[in-house]
């Protein structure tokens, strides 16, 4: 699932391409994951045009000039794709908005879980962000070290790298940042949060910052489906530290990673630098 580096990846692309340019007309090849329905999405952005793109948690905001926004969730393989008008949609291409400029853009989604909904702008933080109860953005500069600490030790007897996933909590990391997070902080992924210390919570903020920010500066990782605006893959995979890189030497220490589930959840580790909570060894 695209997590926040790649949200954000396809968020600037498109400030930086679409803002100012005109939506001549809207296809609807399947609606039935748009809401409050296709027809609605059609007569809202047929002749408006995109005022400024925005980002919360995982969800991508696209702001039209006539105070609606569409809201998207990519799931596990939604994408946009910014194609020439000459070109012909896939069978997977759900959405397609032709543009100005002889161009278009589709909403693509291989097994159909993304969405995308309908909502006034000025509702967005009434009707959407508080009703999922979003937690903090890893990567607003109010996110300091104190406020991850608040966030977390709220739960003491929750796991950390299951946390690490609940968007109430912080938003936008996944499951690829929370095994980076907690392998640079040297914490396994089964570890309570009450179990660690100030020392190791300061290794999973940090470590979860880091990976962050390095892989919006690499358009984002390419592990499963993920593309950018302009279907190329991101550039972080090969500088993942652990995540999908079960049965190879760990980058810090050399011992083989090992992958395990944790809360349904699969989480990718080292047995050696991350060791077990004492009731699992």
């Amino acid at each position: 699932m695209p997590e926040l580096p790649e949200v954000e990846t396809l968020r600037r692309q498109m400030e930086k391409a679409l803002v100012g340019r005109s939506v001549k007309s809207v296809d609807v090849r399947f609606g039935r994951k748009i809401f409050p329905s296709a027809a609605a999405l059609v007569r809202a952005a047929s002749g408006a045009k995109f005022k400024a793109f925005g980002r919360r948690a995982k969800l991508l905001l696209a702001h039209l000039s006539n105070g609606w926004t569409i809201v998207t969730h990519l799931k596990m393989t939604g994408s946009y794709l910014l194609k020439k008008e000459r070109e012909t949609p896939t069978k997977h291409t759900h959405v397609v908005f032709h543009l100005d400029k002889k161009e278009q853009l589709w909403f693509e989604d291989v097994r159909k879980f993304g969405f995308l909904k309908l909502v006034k702008t000025a509702d967005l933080e009434k009707v959407l962000f508080e009703k999922e109860g979003y937690g903090p953005e890893p990567l607003d500069p109010s996110f300091t070290f104190k406020r991850f600490k608040m966030c977390v030790t709220a739960r003491p007897h929750k796991k950390i790298k299951p946390l690490l996933l609940d968007q109430g909590c912080i938003a936008g990391i996944g499951n690829i940042y929370a095994d980076e997070a907690c392998w640079y902080a040297k914490v396994h992924p089964e570890r309570t949060v009450g179990s660690l210390s100030e020392k190791e919570l300061k290794g999973v903020y940090d470590g979860a910052v880091k990976a962050l920010c390095a892989s919006v500066k690499r358009l984002g990782s390419s592990s499963d489906n993920y593309r950018d605006l302009y279907g190329e893959k991101g550039g972080n995979v090969p500088h993942l530290w652990v995540y999908n890189r079960e049965g190879k030497p760990c980058r810090r220490c050399g011992a083989s990673l090992k992958k395990m589930w944790v809360a349904s959840r699969g989480a990718h580790y080292c047995p050696v630098c991350q060791k077990p909570p004492r009731s699992a060894k």
